[in-house]
């Protein structure tokens, strides 16, 4: 039981490091994130000016 017992939390923790690594590897688009994040950037500052 002694042996089962990190087993079991090593299993599912090994698991969740690897959906961790999968999320970050899921959105391979840096150049995308950039050119949203000036939209958003323009867009927020509109917004705050006003001009919306």
């Amino acid at each position: 039981m002694g042996t089962t017992a990190p087993e079991h939390p090593e299993a599912p923790h090994d698991h969740e490091l690897e959906e961790l690594e999968v999320d970050s590897s899921i959105p391979p688009r840096p150049e995308e994130e950039v050119a949203d994040a000036d939209g958003d950037e323009a867009a927020d500052a509109g917004g705050l000016t006003g001009s919306g």
